[in-house]
């Protein structure tokens, strides 16, 4: 999603989410036998569609003091995010829009050094412009990253050893708790909570990232709505052009 890391980011990448049909039955005051096989299929099921469905994602990361907001419709093919990083008084924001071949992005002067790799006086003249690429261009795959709904479930995904937690209710949706654990880039391993819908398709709900004492620490938090509504970004008007954007 970024030219450089920002903190509390994988760059390895927020893969398939929409689950059609697993027979789970899950107990709200426990994990029945066997719950971690149980909880292995409902995690891989979740994921399992995820390339072929568009998801609106509000998401906040809070490492080494720095918050960052994230705030995005991705679809297969295309997208759009919204970034803030907050650094004391400052804020720098970001807008990215993906449409097939084709990324745009409008950042202001700290962002495109940090994302572009832009000099100072490079960043001042295309301050507030937007710039278009390929979208298939490696000099700027972390800037693509994050913003299509493959790239933004590479975010969420969690490692094993997977439990089931208690079915619980978030926003009025009844939602099965899966546990595990994920390393974000630059951090240690920590504990996480995927919330899954409990009835009908198991899409994602929220993920949160725990503390030693399994509550929420705020160090990451994910929501998930508008499952299957069709994404279609409009292309913005770019004044600044880098690279080859042929998308033949």
């Amino acid at each position: 999603m970024r030219a450089t890391t920002r903190p509390g980011r994988r760059r390895a990448g927020l893969s398939g989410l929409l689950a059609a049909g697993v027979a789970l039955s899950l107990s709200a005051a426990g994990a029945p036998a066997g719950a971690a096989t149980s909880a292995a299929t409902l995690y891989r099921e979740a994921l399992r569609t995820a390339d072929g469905w568009s998801v609106h994602y509000e998401s906040e990361t809070n490492f080494d003091k720095t918050p960052v907001l994230e705030s995005g419709d991705a679809g297969p093919a295309s997208g759009t995010q919204v970034v803030l990083v907050r650094s004391g008084s400052t804020t720098d924001q970001s807008s990215i829009v993906v449409i097939g071949g084709l990324t745009y992005i409008r950042a202001n002067v700290s962002a495109l050094e940090d994302m572009i790799g832009f000099t100072q006086s490079e960043a001042q003249a295309a301050n507030g412009q937007w710039i278009v690429f390929s979208s298939s261009n490696a000099s700027f795959s972390a800037i693509v990253a994050g913003v299509r709904s493959h790239d933004v479930l590479q975010e969420v995904e969690i490692q094993g050893p997977y439990s089931l937690g208690a079915t619980r209710t978030l926003d009025g949706v009844r939602v099965d708790a899966i546990d595990g654990t994920q390393k974000l880039q630059g951090q240690k391993r920590m504990k996480v909570v995927l919330y899954v819908r409990a009835d009908g398709s198991h899409v994602l709900v929220e993920e949160d990232s725990l503390g030693a004492k399994g509550r929420t620490d705020g160090l990451e938090h994910i929501v998930f709505s508008k499952w299957g509504e069709q994404v279609r970004p409009h292309a913005p008007q770019a004044t600044i052009t880098l690279g080859n954007i042929s998308t033949t």
